[in-house]
C-alpha cells in the first residue's frame, strides 16, 4: 500500500459505504451472470484494439464494471490488478492510475464505470 496512500483511506470509504459484494480477498472477484454474445464479442474487441482496465480487488466500482460484462468476457478483460502484488502495483504506478477503476487507450484514458455502449464509442469500435 506504500506506493498508494490514498489507496486505504480510500478503500474504508468505499466499503463502509458500499453494500457487500462477493468479492474474495485478492481477486476481482467473478461476474455474477452470463455473458451475452454481445458482451463477449466487445470484451475481445477492447483487447484486439490494446484497450487495458485498470483496477483492484477491493474496489467494488471494478467489481460492478466487470459485472456488465458477464462471468466469461469478464474473464477476457485485458485487466491489470493494481493492489495484490507489487508486479501490478508498479503497472499501475507506471500508467498513472489514480483511481478505479481507469481504462487506458494509448493515450486515452477514462476512469470510472462506463457502459458497454460508452466503453464501445470510447474505444472506437
Amino acid at each position: 500500500m506504500a506506493r498508494f496512500p490514498w489507496a486505504l483511506p480510500l478503500a474504508t470509504l468505499l466499503l463502509a459505504a458500499t453494500p457487500a459484494l462477493p468479492v474474495r480477498a485478492g481477486t476481482l472477484g467473478e461476474a455474477v451472470s452470463p455473458s451475452t454474445a454481445e458482451q463477449l464479442q466487445l470484451a475481445k474487441e477492447l483487447k484486439r484494439v490494446g484497450v487495458i482496465f485498470y483496477g483492484a480487488w477491493w474496489c467494488s466500482h471494478c467489481f460492478h464494471q466487470k459485472n456488465l460484462f458477464g462471468t466469461e468476457a469478464g474473464q477476457q478483460l485485458p485487466y491489470v490488478e493494481c493492489d495484490k502484488n507489487d508486479e501490478g502495483r508498479d503497472r499501475c504506478r507506471q500508467a498513472g492510475v489514480k483511481a478505479f477503476p481507469t481504462w487506458v487507450l494509448g493515450e486515452k484514458r477514462s476512469e470510472g464505470v462506463m457502459s458497454l455502449k460508452e466503453l464501445r464509442s470510447w474505444a472506437g469500435l
